[in-house]
């Protein structure tokens, strides 16, 4: 029986920013700041000051949402563009910077990459480590990731911040910043049922901003989404940001649906460091 392990990552204090080592179930630096490894096989590298709220990041219903709604394969395009990408590029050591619950890691890790999974949401990584343990779950901030300088060969950020100076310092060079945010149709019948009027999103060109990441590569995903259950349409609902954008009142009309057939279009962006 193959027994899954959690793969040796570079980790870097947050308190003092030298290399942390492990030693049995605690990591800690030559200045002796320790960090405790959870049972569940995290380990929670945010500090109080970075932390911005009690309990930041996505709360317990939101990841519940997620996790059952992208369990069910609504999703599971984007997760296979996603390996395919990967084995294109030849990666092999991939930091998935926002993972969530981590539905695309887990994906990722499955097809031979070794993978770190990083989320500020403390429900996030708990369930992220019920996907996985063949994954180095951390908590910690996209903005000050806890990581030694060219740690990996490419990070990605699904629909989630990017910070170009922090995944600059953590790739090796030439590595890879793998980007996914909505297209310009991303979900029109869903915000049809909670809007007035929908306008088309603005589609992310994240190069516009970047001074030390090059563009390699941008390409559009499109797939027909499904979903034939209440239950399925206010899982995807609570996975948006529409979901703290609009009132009960505007979103009754959609939560009443039995079916909803919609559009997915994302927009996947390859940026090169150096």
């Amino acid at each position: 029986m193959k027994i899954e392990r959690a793969p040796m990552i570079n980790y870097r204090c947050p308190s003092c920013y030298g290399p942390l080592k492990r030693d049995d179930t605690t990591y800690r630096c030559a200045q002796n700041h320790s960090f405790d490894i959870a049972r569940k096989g995290y380990v929670n590298l945010l500090l109080a000051h970075q932390m911005g709220s009690k309990q930041p990041g996505d709360n317990k219903m939101m990841i519940a949402a997620r996790r059952e709604f992208l369990s069910a394969g609504a999703y599971q395009p984007l997760a296979d563009k996603l390996v395919q990408l990967c084995r294109e590029h030849k990666l092999q050591r991939l930091l998935d910077a926002g993972c969530g619950e981590g539905y695309y890691a887990t994906n990722i890790a499955n097809a031979g990459v070794t993978v770190a999974g990083l989320d500020i949401s403390k429900e996030g990584i708990q369930a992220a480590c019920r996907r996985s343990k063949s994954i180095a779950w951390c908590i910690a901030s996209v903005a000050d990731l806890p990581y030694l300088d060219g740690t990996f060969d490419s990070v990605l950020s699904v629909f989630c911040h990017l910070d170009e100076a922090e995944f600059t310092r953590v790739l090796q060079p030439g590595g890879l910043v793998v980007f996914v945010g909505p297209g310009e149709n991303h979900l029109p019948n869903l915000r049809a049922a909670l809007y007035s009027q929908v306008r088309p999103y603005r589609s992310a060109k994240q190069q516009d901003y970047f001074s030390e990441l090059s563009l390699v590569s941008q390409e559009t995903l499109s797939f027909d989404l499904q979903l034939n259950s209440p239950e399925q349409i206010a899982n995807l609902l609570k996975m948006t940001p529409h979901y703290w954008s609009t009132s009960p009142a505007q979103q009754a009309p959609l939560l009443a649906m039995k079916q909803l057939h919609d559009t997915v279009d994302m927009s996947i962006q390859v940026y090169r460091k150096g």
